[in-house]
């Protein structure tokens, strides 16, 4: 959540909180979120998520928790501040007595999301998260001349100077810089919002290509059931199970920008890491490198997670869809792989080992003599690239690229690196590895199991590595 989002976000809900009476909170520590229940609707804030997420949530029981018997006075958000604050008031406990005040904060910053309640004296009530941090000063508001140029040229870090700004906000800036300063108006102006989903975030106004318009800034993806369908709540521990998925599928999000930083990385080779790459859209990335690891070496960091991203992205939408309509004995309760779901068929015996390249190709590693006829001759297809350790036993290797031209180098060179590990050369420093086409080799007739002739090959030297041979594992 932006600062921006955040500033329409507290205009809405002190709309819909001014002056009313809480019907229950809960403080959860677990999967750090903060519920809070007005008028018989829940709307919990979600601190695991990387951009906090504000969602319409089940019903709590009503008179539980810490802020029983609290009115909300109003809900605010600091100019230019990514947190939310939501006064409240109790009357005294007798006539004439003097009311009770506190403040719930709720803060989005990156490294310090939490939400904090505390009294009038600043004493903690009741906490989840990080620790908040102090209050920013609002950056300044750009004049249409310096945003007219920053959008032009591109130049982000002075977009990201202004007030409301955000990196998501400043790539739209960039991308559509005729209707900038248009749009930067109403931003500053504090007028009423135009909320619109980008994906998988709500926003105060449409700031992506293909935006969709929306009713609320308060996500409805885990809308209150109604009461006839009480039967199928789920208990606190499968609503925590569930929880987490969408916070795994929320982080992985980000999966397409990782795979782009790795692509800017690893032409750079051997070279040292910089310290940020910028991107097709304009971004720039920071780049986190270890102590003496080159451009490559991060990028091959980055192709592992955004596999991993990729693979939660294609797998948990249809998990959580199956738990949200699923009576609670069939939900998962943990997120184990096989976590409420029935035995999965045994799949089918392959004549190889998967794995994946960096840049997302299937690779084929036969499992022994045997196998590697299997393999070669009855999975491969012909166009395939076939790879073998020059002069020494091994694995046939087979990388899925049929395309006429060579395949990419990073790929080739993760292939060959198997087809090394998998050989007896593997104690070998260096391992010269010959490829091919899998239509140029043939076995000829009354061979052994896994003896082959190659034709038109080339080579390439690669170093065995256990870590690059664990890290290229296909965990699908």
């Amino acid at each position: 959540m932006d600062s921006l989002t955040a500033r329409h976000l507290a205009r809405e809900l002190d709309a819909r909180w001014r002056g009313r009476r809480l019907d229950g909170a809960r403080f959860d520590r677990e999967t750090r979120a903060v519920s809070l229940m007005v008028d018989g609707r829940t709307v919990r804030f979600e601190l695991h998520h990387a951009d906090v997420r504000v969602v319409n949530a089940d019903p709590l029981d009503r008179a539980t928790g810490p802020l029983n018997g609290w009115t909300v006075g109003s809900v605010r958000a600091p100019i230019d501040d990514r947190r939310l604050i939501i006064d409240l008031f109790r009357p005294g406990r007798f006539k004439g007595s003097a009311e009770k005040r506190a403040e719930l904060v709720v803060s989005a910053v990156p490294r310090a999301r939490g939400a904090l309640l505390r009294d009038a004296g600043g004493a903690k009530l009741a906490a989840v998260g990080a620790e908040l941090p102090a209050l920013v000063e609002p950056r300044p508001e750009l004049s249409d001349d310096a945003l007219l140029a920053a959008a032009g040229a591109g130049d982000a870090p002075a977009l990201l100077a202004g007030r409301w700004m955000s990196p998501l906000i400043v790539r739209w800036m960039i991308a559509n810089s005729d209707e900038a300063v248009e749009r930067y108006r109403a931003m500053c102006s504090d007028g009423p919002a135009s909320p619109a989903r980008c994906g998988a975030l709500l926003l105060p106004f449409p700031f992506c290509a293909n935006a969709v318009r929306a009713e609320s800034l308060i996500d409805a993806d885990s809308v209150a059931q109604p009461e006839s369908a009480a039967a199928h709540d789920v208990d606190a521990r499968q609503q925590r199970a569930i929880d987490r998925m969408r916070a795994e599928l929320d982080r992985a999000h980000d999966a397409p920008q990782i795979r782009a930083a790795a692509d800017a990385l690893v032409g750079l080779g051997d070279a040292p890491a910089p310290a940020s790459v910028r991107l097709a859209d304009g971004v720039e990335w920071r780049v986190t490198a270890r102590p003496g690891e080159s451009a490559a070496d991060v990028a091959g960091r980055l192709y592992d997670e955004a596999r991993s991203k990729e693979r939660a992205l294609a797998a948990l939408p249809a998990r959580l869809e199956a738990a949200r309509a699923a009576p609670p004995a069939a939900r998962p309760t943990q997120l184990g792989k096989d976590a409420g779901r029935p035995a999965p068929p045994p799949a089918p015996k392959v004549p190889y080992k998967t794995y994946r390249s960096s840049g997302g190709l299937e690779i084929w590693v036969g499992r022994g003599a045997a196998s590697n006829d299997a393999l070669t001759f009855d999975a491969a297809a012909p166009n395939d690239v076939w790879l073998h350790a020059r002069d020494s036993a091994g694995a046939h290797v087979v990388l899925r690229w049929t395309a006429p031209d060579a395949p990419p180098a990073r790929d080739l060179h993760d292939a060959a690196m198997l087809a090394a590990w998998h050989s007896k050369a593997r104690g070998s420093s260096l391992v010269p590895v010959d490829w091919t086409r899998r239509k140029h080799v043939r076995k000829p007739r009354g061979a052994r199991p896994g003896s082959v002739v190659i034709r038109e090959e080339r080579t390439v030297m690669v170093r065995p590595s256990a870590e690059r041979e664990r890290a290229l594992r296909d965990s699908r």
